[in-house]
């Protein structure tokens, strides 16, 4: 793909809505972002991920709104006191981000569909057969710049770190043999191991001399309480008082992190932490951990990936029948591997 835009330019991100999304995008971000040094570059985000890459791109302005803030309001918030960016990009594929940019920015770069043969000065497609982090390289094709690193990850500020660490701290836990459990994913039911299971997980790994900590976020405390309910005992519930950034402090004290595919899986990946994949109607191959110490685990049912946020056959069965036992030895066997490193 020849170079079609120009850099240093005034340009904006729209960012990606889910988190995973988001921390899958930075290697691309990265790119973006060393090109236009010196001048203005705005993201936007959600806000859960505000400090993380404030603290990650401090030269950028990280503008956060809530999803499925009105249009309007988002315009209104994106051009306060400043003109037209010249440049404006979205890594969303829906139309609602392409009339958005359409409002803000003079040329403007997306994804195909959604509207984009109207709004959009330059199309991209996506190649939905290679791992996500390569899903909006064109964009750095598009500027004549160098591919991206997938293996880039960026050092994570000690100061975004802190509040996470003090919270596993006052926890009372040694993060140095408690394994996270990340139980819970937005995307959709058909995507979570059931809660029940992590309890059982946490009971046999307690059983072996290895403490859990249960990972949540805002809201997500009764899923929390249904993994203690399942191991019979109480456990450290972390992460709903925490932002993204927080998140990977708590994460970063731990010896490993068990969890769905899901936004805190790929935190636990950027935190440099061994991280244990659970997927079922998701490929590893798309949306698998990025960084360091991983272990992906699926039955490779000949259903599986439906990609769908509910069971089309009810079953549910390429994460229901995923025993215990299976993921308690993926867990043992990246711990170890971690100590022997």
């Amino acid at each position: 793909m020849k170079k079609v835009l120009q850099l240093p330019a005034r340009m904006i991100v729209d960012l990606p809505n889910w988190v995973g999304d988001q921390i899958m995008a930075l290697p691309t971000l990265s790119r973006i972002v060393e090109a236009n040094e010196g001048t203005e570059t705005v993201f936007f985000c959600r806000p859960p991920v505000h400090s993380l890459l404030q603290g990650v791109f401090p030269a950028v302005e990280v503008i956060a709104a809530p999803r499925r803030a009105p249009l309007l309001r988002a315009v209104r918030e994106l051009t306060r006191h400043r003109e037209r960016f010249d440049i404006g990009i979205t890594m969303r594929h829906a139309i609602r981000a392409k009339v958005m940019l359409r409002l803000i920015a003079r040329r403007t770069v997306g994804s195909e569909g959604g509207g984009a043969e109207l709004l959009l000065d330059h199309r991209f497609a996506v190649d939905r057969v290679h791992h996500q982090v390569h899903d909006s390289e064109s964009v750095v094709h598009l500027f004549g710049l160098k591919p991206i690193d997938p293996a880039w990850r960026p050092q994570m500020p000690e100061a975004l770190l802190l509040k996470g660490a003090l919270v596993l701290r006052d926890s009372g836990v040694s993060g140095e043999n408690a394994v996270g459990l990340a139980a819970s994913a937005a995307w959709g039911d058909s995507k979570k191991w059931p809660a029940g299971r992590f309890g059982q997980l946490a009971q046999s790994l307690q059983a072996d001399g290895v403490k859990a900590v249960v990972l949540v976020g805002p809201g997500e405390e009764d899923v929390g309480e249904a993994v203690c309910r399942s191991a019979g005992f109480e456990m450290p519930v972390l992460g709903a008082s925490v932002d993204i950034a927080g998140l990977a402090g708590i994460m970063t004290g731990l010896a490993a992190v068990v969890g769905n595919d899901s936004g805190p899986m790929h935190v636990a990946s950027l935190s440099g932490v061994p991280v244990i994949g659970l997927f079922g109607p998701t490929n590893p191959m798309r949306t698998g951990p990025l960084w360091g110490s991983r272990t992906q685990v699926s039955l490779e049912l000949e259903c599986a990936p439906c990609l769908e946020p509910r069971c089309p056959l009810v079953h549910n069965a390429c994460l229901h029948e995923l025993s215990v036992e299976q993921v308690k030895r993926a867990v043992l066997e990246a711990m170890q591997t971690a100590v022997a490193v």
